[in-house]
């Protein structure tokens, strides 16, 4: 390596160490992904001398799912931080209780708690201190993950600096990578071992002696702390097996896969054995997974390709960068440009290794590149395997974050840079890749000031006042009061809002009183039968404010943006109806006149545009498996009293011919209990019109007729259609809603709610 390309090396290292550390202070603790729940586990160790809590899903404790990881991170983390007094961790660690983790919603919510300035702020004590002090932990894991990413690099192109230098700046300024690394999170000790084992496979396979006994040390050392940090690393072991079998093959030597793989293999079983031995012992299940999936939740129904693919979105975002709970996106434009560059990336890969293919396993390329297979191969094989299994795993349980695949970011780096430059002539290849990895640098630097900080900043105390104030008070005479300034000009609703639209309301509020309790706001849509069709509950301040810290004369303008669901009825005047209410008890704060909730305004909700004029009511367009589509559908009544009966038309629209002939099935049900209130079952148009006659694109209308029990209890339910066909084996299948991107959601549909009442007395 020449001076200047180690001068480069040491830029891109600082650079890294400096940008992790700038993530982990603006980012606030507990705000990055999990560590909500991987601090806990980490206080939990510190607190009781590293001895494991059991993980009960009746009682998960703070650490939830995460109780169910391999322990090592969270042990070394807590050795850091046994010294500390963390028994404020309560009292940092204050909970939103509304926040949209893994939602990206127009209005805010995303953070997980509500800081308290005066126990986050510098210097650092407590729990606060803790945190941070682990992250700094986390920070030197990812340098370390960074430097194996030159190393390896280094080890399968020797001559070529533009790649090990590359693949080591896209690593280090990887927005997403910098943002975990400075968090608590047991993925940072994860991603150095994997990456790590990967490169002493591949050194072992470029070796031409037989290793020593401190080769295989380090190999069971690494292998059985990765086994000890997370799962995925057991995916490397029969590649550990098969590169020991080859090199004494190569070396017509039976020490390296005897004694070597009794040396590692032993090692391995020492470090990580005692671990799942207790979890069979505890949960009859080696891994622990199936504690963790019932904790974590599992997928309603396990995902299929057509999920899979709908999600790849959300999994792109979550390399690039995705902040927060899943929450904070960066902007668009910066991920097209991200994916631009990692697809050329890709497929310049693949088709730098079909053409090196085809011109011998070993060879010296008219681009310039000389490469031993073997050891390649490696780098090839370890992101494949890495890939699948995350796939097996995002199908049980929603992770659809391509930070899971980062144990095997070394190797992804590398290749994205050889598929990026290898086609350039050499001479362009290094500035191709400066002008790339000043791209990841430059948004990894604005990101935390021009992302992250924004999303948790405070609102301003300022409001413009309109109207007479009204007061909302907590009840009981327990003194907190709170003042809406006004309702005129709070309110920008779409000039003619329609399902799936956004109602936004701005609403200007002042303490008057200092309130005892942490009050939620909600706002809702309301029809004039006083069913809620819609609904938006947040802390006040976009999420970031407890009512029980504000002072007297703290003022904010509060903007809520209520959602309108796709499967709304059509035309209706919708009440915009604002309070607040405590989510502990249900208790609500009252007005002056004693009433719980204050009607700002209202709305006429319009069915949306039919551009294909089907001339039929509330247009909409539901997949139902990719066979049968619900065009939109009318309803004679929305308020049935019991006994009373109802008429439900569904218009329906083959897509292709069928074979098979599905049933309807219409009821009026209770989404808590499954109890049905009013029901209908059968082939459309009352057996007039089976599936497997229809013409695709010809609309079919049917009425359906729902008579409500009489001794349904008045209240509100969801009106509830399907299709579904009896299999051969006598079972009943639904099929599945296809959303627009090709996800397989439901097999059900929620058309409206509906308010059965009291039969009317004479």
């Amino acid at each position: 390596m020449t001076p200047m390309h180690r001068r480069l090396l040491y830029t891109i290292l600082t650079g890294y160490v400096l940008l992790a550390t700038i993530y982990s202070i603006v980012t606030p603790i507990f705000e990055a992904s999990d560590e909500l729940w991987h601090y806990p586990m980490v206080k939990y160790l510190a607190d009781n001398g590293l001895q494991l809590p059991p993980q009960d899903p009746a009682n998960p404790g703070p650490w939830r799912q995460e109780g169910s990881q391999p322990p090592l991170y969270y042990m070394l983390a807590a050795i850091l931080t046994a010294g500390i007094d963390t028994s404020d961790m309560d009292y940092v660690r204050r909970i939103n209780p509304h926040a949209d983790i893994g939602v990206v919603l127009p209005d805010g919510n995303v953070n997980m708690i509500v800081h308290r300035a005066e126990a986050e702020s510098f210097p650092w004590r407590g729990t606060v201190l803790a945190v941070h002090i682990a992250r700094f932990f986390s920070i030197a894991l990812g340098l370390g993950t960074v430097i194996v990413t030159y190393l390896l690099a280094r080890e399968i192109f020797p001559d070529n600096p533009t790649i090990i230098l590359g693949a080591t700046a896209l690593n280090a300024f990887l927005p997403m990578f910098l943002f975990i690394s400075g968090s608590v999170n047991n993925d940072n000790l994860s991603n150095l071992l994997g990456n790590w084992l990967t490169l002493l496979i591949v050194r072992l396979l470029k070796s031409t002696i037989s290793p020593g006994i401190r080769t295989y040390l380090l190999l069971g050392l690494i292998t059985g702390a990765g086994l000890l940090a997370k799962f995925n690393i057991g995916f490397l072991i029969p590649l550990v097996a098969l590169v020991l079998l080859i090199v004494s093959w190569r070396l017509r030597n039976w020490k390296p896969l005897v004694i070597g793989g009794a040396i590692a293999g032993g090692l391995t079983i020492a470090i990580a054995g005692w671990w799942y031995l207790r979890n069979m012992q505890l949960y009859g299940d080696p891994t622990g997974l199936n504690r963790f999936l019932e904790m974590v939740g599992k997928r309603a129904i396990p995902a299929n390709v057509a999920q899979l693919w709908s999600e790849r979105h959300s999994f792109t975002q979550a390399y690039w960068g995705f902040f927060g709970g899943v929450n904070v996106p960066l902007p668009d434009l910066a991920y097209l440009i991200f994916n631009i560059i990692g697809g050329i990336g890709l497929i310049g890969a693949v088709i730098f290794i079909i053409y090196a293919g085809v011109n011998h396993l070993r060879t010296k390329l008219k681009s310039g590149f000389s490469i031993n297979w073997l050891p390649a191969a490696i780098t090839l094989i370890w992101p494949i395997i890495t890939f699948i299994s995350y796939l097996r795993w995002t199908a049980e349980t929603p992770a659809s974050q391509g930070r899971l695949v980062f144990a095997a970011l070394s190797s992804i780096s590398l290749w994205m840079v050889v598929g990026l430059v290898w086609w350039l002539p050499v001479r362009f290849r290094p500035i191709l890749m400066s002008i790339i990895a000043g791209y990841f640098a430059i948004v990894a630097t604005l990101t935390p000031f021009l992302v992250i900080a924004p999303s948790y900043s405070l609102p301003d105390n300022g409001y413009y006042a309109y109207g007479a104030p009204r007061v909302f008070s907590e009840p009981n005479n327990s003194g907190g009061q709170i003042i809406l300034r006004g309702t005129f000009g709070s309110l920008w609703f779409p000039e003619v809002p329609h399902p799936e639209d956004f109602i936004n309301v701005l609403a200007h509020w002042d303490i008057k009183k200092p309130l005892n309790r942490d009050w939620s706001l909600f706002a809702h849509l309301v029809t004039p039968d006083g069913v809620i069709i819609g609904q938006r509950d947040v802390y006040p301040g976009r999420g970031l404010l407890a009512t029980s810290d504000l002072e007297i004369d703290r003022r904010w303008i509060n903007p809520i943006k209520i959602w309108i669901p796709p499967t709304a009825y059509a035309p209706m005047t919708l009440s915009v109806e604002i309070g607040w209410y405590d989510i502990k008890t249900g208790e609500r704060m009252r007005l002056e006149d004693g009433a719980e909730t204050l009607n700002i305004g209202s709305v006429k909700l319009m069915p949306r545009p039919d551009p294909e004029n089907l001339g039929v009511e509330n247009p909409i367009r539901i997949n139902f498996g990719d066979e049968i589509e619900l065009v939109g559908y009318k309803l004679t009544d929305l308020s049935p009293a019991v006994g009373d009966a109802i008429e439900l038309t569904l218009y329906w629209r083959g897509l292709r011919s069928m074979t098979t002939d599905y049933k309807v099935f219409a009821n009026i049900i209770d989404p808590a209990t499954l109890t049905k209130y009013a029901a209908s079952d059968g082939m459309p148009v009352n057996w007039q019109a089976p599936t497997s006659t229809w013409t695709p694109g010809t609309i079919i209308e049917d009425t359906h007729t729902l008579t409500v029990d009489p001794n349904a209890p008045p209240g509100i339910y969801e009106l509830e259609i399907g299709l579904y066909a009896q299999t051969p084996n006598g079972n009943f299948e639904r099929l599945r809603i296809i959303t627009p991107d090709g996800g397989m959601a439901t097999n059900f549909l929620y058309l409206s709610r509906v308010r059965i009442l009291p039969m009317e007395t004479p």
